[in-house]
């Protein structure tokens, strides 16, 4: 191509970001050494704010940031609550507070890339791997850190927040990260929320609009391309996305962040609440603050509840704030799908700078509708026949009678927290988990509600997979206003799970009359162990095991990245046994290329190599891993052939002769892999089980093949487990973990 046309090209596209970027407005002149700045609240001013739990959760917004910060004039920050000195380094051997300081370095250099020049470190503990916000919240001391958080919100004034996902699926640190985000967007307008603030001279700031990382493709409302060209940087947003994270060596992200991008794909968002109307859909996370579409007028609509009667009136109440500098007038409106009665109380009024009003919608839904969140747009006019500037809230129409798998504890916990922030129309993102096993009848708990006026009865109705069945029908009588909690029993076949795999996760739908929820089941193994007469010998020599109870992982138990090319490149046969003092486990493991790259006094951190993970669950009933046993080896080190042992991801974390005392393994080089044997005391886990108790074990294979790997390297490639769950469950879930019982 020739070089006119390339600078064409260029400039073309150098156009087309300015477009789809709304100008910041300037600073106004005035006194001070700093431009336009007049007081230290104007040097913290930005306007976008991430709220993450460890540097490097903002990965995904990068080309956004860029976008806005660099090329757009606009200013933005970023808080990140931990210095992640829980994770793994990829890079070296510092860890603890040593890793987070280079973290927190990692991402000062990341964000100034994408001019954020001042981010916050709030100091929070990064522990070991957890799934749990309860957790998380306990390590960190309570609520506290949510105080702290808006402390920096009040100061910075951010008019956007982005942030994680809130609910389960994903660490329990972001959980909470993102839980703080959403109190902050609520709550830092309000000065009696976390009034200790008010005596540092702090006042109340309402950030405008809240969104979340997307938890699934379809949940998206917003995609930011990355695919034009910065201004400043002159690449691709893409691009300038991965030179950032190349920043994040201690976790690896240099290996996967090429230059130029593999594929040049949008930052995504998901919109959750919005107090300045914004188009039906969105192009950029500005709309409705700058440029044309600004409003002067903050609208704040909150419905009664989210779960209304259909053909019942339901309450939304409304509050309008004139934000900008000369009077308003303002005209409620609100408007639903056809079919739909809306009836707004409250008359056009003029707001002084300023002022408020408020005003009450009420909106009934047709009898008849799908159990679905149906938006409502309520918001005002200036005058007749003007166009309406609207927020979006949602309601859900429900029937008579509504019946609800009930849930685990987690996911209650975040239905709980949803309900009390008004975010409740999003819990339709998060369904249940239904832990089953395979080969036995399991209890499934059902809650059913009759919403309706007059007595009644029916049958409880199960969509479910090949391979499961309903032991006995279920049925139910109910009162008007009553709720009930029945038993569903499900027998469960090893049919039911597909080909190769020892373990699965399945939907379900159970309706009843006109509703029907969803969840998801997730089929377990399980095993019948027995008490052996005789204690192997911890040596790699599996013969004196053969007792032991036998089962098998292969190429299809994938949790993490590649699937092996066949049994030969990663598979295990495992023999399990216990006695009074110890549980034995061993594992006869085909690997064709088995890499011994860790250093023997650098034993940590399985994910790095081949190493073999055994989670124990002694009590069979623990809610997070810090009331489990999590050991693990690697089959070698750099100093040759022979296991190394620790603990990694519970409460209990190093070398197993300093963390669980008369632990040992032992392993050996064979023809095609490696034998590995386990010998973990009972005296070492959190509780003792005894005969006859079920207890949750799993196995969990790491596998890489880079046979020339620098010393420490991580070279993960694949891994397999006995249940395996990939967004963290196989570790990190006790109760997704198989049922083992001990035999008598």
């Amino acid at each position: 191509m020739k070089k006119w046309l390339v600078s064409i090209t260029l400039a073309l596209a150098c156009v087309a970001a300015a477009e789809q970027t709304p100008a910041k407005p300037s600073a106004p002149a005035g006194p001070g050494s700093y431009g336009g700045t007049v007081s230290g609240l104007d040097l913290m001013d930005v306007d976008f704010m991430f709220i993450g739990a460890h540097p490097d959760d903002d990965g995904g917004v990068g080309a956004t940031f860029a976008r806005y910060a660099l090329d757009g004039g606009y200013r933005g920050t970023v808080i990140t609550l931990t210095g992640g000195e829980g994770g793994g380094n990829a890079t070296g051997r510092e860890t603890g507070r040593a890793l987070g300081l280079i973290r927190e370095e990692e991402e000062r250099r990341s964000l100034a890339m994408l001019g954020i020049d001042s981010p916050h470190f709030m100091g929070l503990r990064d522990f070991y791997f957890t799934l749990s916000a309860d957790e998380t919240e306990k390590m960190w001391g309570g609520q506290k850190f949510v105080c702290d958080v808006i402390r920096i919100v009040r100061l910075r004034r951010p008019e956007i927040v982005v942030t994680m996902w809130p609910g389960p699926g994903t660490h329990g640190q972001h959980q909470m990260a993102a839980r703080a985000a959403t109190l902050a967007y609520n709550y830092a307008g309000d000065a009696s929320y976390c009034p200790e603030l008010t005596k540092e001279g702090i006042q109340p700031f309402t950030p405008l609009k809240l969104y979340y990382y997307p938890p699934d493709a379809a949940s998206t409302t917003l995609s930011v391309p990355s695919d034009d060209i910065s201004r400043k940087a002159r690449v691709r947003y893409a691009d300038l996305r991965n030179m950032a994270q190349y920043n994040y060596r201690t976790q690896g992200w240099d290996t996967f962040s090429s230059l130029p991008a593999k594929a040049a794909t949008p930052d995504t968002f998901m919109l959750i609440a919005s107090r300045v109307p914004v188009p039906d859909q969105e192009t950029s996370l500005l709309d409705g603050m700058f440029g044309p579409s600004a409003t002067p007028v903050r609208i704040e609509a909150h419905p009664k509840t989210y779960d209304i009667a259909s053909g019942q009136a339901a309450g939304i109440d409304v509050r309008y704030t004139n934000i900008g500098k000369e009077p308003v007038v303002v005209n409620p409106v609100a408007q639903a799908d056809s079919g739909w009665v809306t009836k707004v109380s409250g008359g056009r009024k003029t707001l002084a700078p300023g002022e408020s009003t408020t005003a009450t919608v009420e909106v009934t839904a047709p009898r008849g509708l799908p159990a679905t969140r149906a938006a409502v747009h309520v918001g005002y006019r200036t005058e007749a026949g003007a166009m309406p500037r609207t927020v979006t809230v949602y309601v859900r129409p429900l029937p008579d009678v509504v019946a609800t798998f009930v849930p685990t504890y987690d996911i209650a916990a975040y239905q709980q927290f949803a309900r009390e922030t008004g975010t409740d129309w999003v819990i339709a993102n998060q369904p249940t988990r239904l832990p089953v096993v395979v080969g036995q009848t399991t209890p499934v708990k059902v809650t059913v509600t009759n919403r309706g006026k007059a007595a009644t009865s029916g049958s409880l109705k199960l969509d479910l997979p090949a391979g499961i069945s309903l032991a006995q029908p279920v049925t139910y009588a109910l009162q008007p206003s009553e709720s009930k909690e029945v038993t569903v029993q499900l027998q469960v076949d090893a049919k039911a799970l597909p080909t190769g795999r020892q373990s699965a996760l399945l939907p379900v739908k159970l309706t009843a009359g006109d509703y029907t929820d969803s969840a998801n089941l997730y089929l377990l193994p399980s095993l019948t162990i027995p008490r052996l007469a005789k204690a192997p010998v911890i040596d790699g020599d599996l013969s004196d095991l053969s007792g032991a109870a036998a089962g098998q992982i292969g190429p299809e138990d994938l949790w993490w990245r590649t699937k092996p090319d066949s049994p030969a490149d990663a598979s295990a046969n495992f023999l399990l046994g216990y006695d009074d003092q110890y549980l034995y486990v061993g594992l006869h493991v085909k690997d064709d290329v088995v890499v011994c790259n860790i250093a023997p006094d650098d034993v940590k951190a399985q994910l790095r190599s081949d190493a073999i993970g055994i989670t124990v669950d002694p009590s069979g009933s623990s809610r997070d891993t810090s009331t489990t046993m999590q050991a693990a080896a690697f089959p070698c080190t750099t100093a040759g052939f022979g296991a190394r042992g620790f603990r990694d991801a519970d409460a209990n974390q190093g070398l197993m002769e300093d963390t669980a005392p008369g632990m040992q393994v032992a392993s050996k080089k064979v023809d095609g892999g490696y034998d590995i044997e386990f010998r973990l005391p009972w005296g070492a886990m959190p509780a003792r089980p005894k005969a006859g108790d079920t207890i949750g074990l799993n196995l969990v294979m790491y596998d890489g093949d880079q046979a020339d790997a620098r010393v420490g390297a991580n070279i993960s490639q694949s891994g397999l487990a006995w249940a395996a769950f990939s967004w963290g469950g196989k570790q990190a879930l006790p109760y997704l973990w198989p049922r083992v019982t001990l035999g008598k």
